[in-house]
């Protein structure tokens, strides 16, 4: 098997320093790779059906939102949640 190319993103443009990831608590490069591995490496097939089996959350909904707005509907939630 061979190694994962390091991403487009793992280097700063025009300096080639590379930049320090944060990841949550319990997480790192390689588990975050091995994740990546895993749904490279599955079928449509397979990955439609672990989509359609996939645990559904109740009482809340994914949805896109435009960039701009993030941080907007980020205030939102907090105030929704009681910490603002």
């Amino acid at each position: 098997m061979s190694k994962t190319k390091p991403s487009k993103n793992s280097t700063r443009r025009n300096t080639g320093q590379r930049i320090k990831q944060k990841f949550p608590p319990g997480w790192n490069e390689q588990k975050v790779r091995a994740v990546i591995r895993h749904y490279d490496q599955l079928t449509d097939e397979e990955l439609a059906r672990e989509i359609e089996t996939a645990p559904e959350i109740t009482g809340e909904t994914l949805i896109s939102v435009p960039t701009e707005l993030l941080p907007a509907v980020r205030r939102l939630i907090l105030q929704h949640q009681g910490t603002v």
